[in-house]
């Protein structure tokens, strides 16, 4: 699992811009952060909320592994015969976050790097579109996915956690990707399929769509 920290300071100078609508009074003793990012995902019962998160790169864990868990029983959509597994298959970290005492944020979220662009394509067929162009990469990472995101949500395909986490990720990736990260997006949201971000050939990324990614407490659908 890649495991993402959220400052809540540097939260809240990219915050200075934006609204953000309270959900419910059971959230009242959230941080700053927690609030804003369960406001995006409430799309169902608020008005639609912009959020801005932050958060600093850690270490990712490579291992060379394929194949899904046999001890998960969730129902699943192939695709080309495989889903995108976690690396490694033994990490039993479910897709969460976790809120410190000191007011940082923790968010582990699954780790696929040990898929190339050639096997992203094996398995998903030729993208739509190849997007090279930093600016729109990050404008995509803190705009469309967390849009594919929160539709997971509302689908009951993910926990409020597990979204708020993903979320992170891209906040995560798209202040990399300002800084040095050279980034390669494969488009496949128009064929109704995660789109897959690439850096020096290996997946950084997936959109948390459900039939097309497995993960350590993954929803069951029927």
């Amino acid at each position: 699992m890649k495991k993402t920290i959220v400052f809540c300071g540097v939260f809240l100078v990219l915050m200075s811009g934006c609204t953000a609508k309270e959900e419910a009074s059971s959230k009242t003793n959230k941080t700053t952060k927690e609030t804003s990012t369960s406001s995006v995902l409430a799309e169902s019962t608020t008005k639609e909320t912009e959020t801005s998160t932050s958060t600093k790169k850690s270490e990712t864990k490579k291992a060379a592994t394929t194949e899904s868990s046999p001890k998960k029983e969730t129902k699943k959509t192939e695709v080309n015969g495989h889903l995108f597994t976690p690396n490694p298959e033994d990490d039993d970290e479910e897709v969460s976050y976790q809120s410190s005492g000191d007011g940082n944020i923790s968010a582990f979220v699954p780790d696929y790097s040990q898929y190339n662009k050639e096997q992203v394509i094996s398995m998903l067929g030729e993208p739509s579109q190849i997007i090279t162009d930093s600016a729109t990469i990050r404008d995509r990472l803190e705009d469309s996915e967390w849009q594919l995101i929160k539709a997971q949500y509302d689908l009951g395909k993910l926990s409020e956690e597990q979204a708020k986490a993903f979320m992170f990720a891209t906040k995560d990736l798209s202040l990399a990707a300002s800084m040095s990260m050279k980034l390669e997006l494969l488009v496949y949201e128009d064929q109704g399929k995660p789109n897959v971000y690439l850096s020096e050939d290996s997946v950084k990324f997936i959109t948390p769509m459900t039939d097309y990614i497995d993960f350590n407490g993954k929803i069951e659908t029927i």
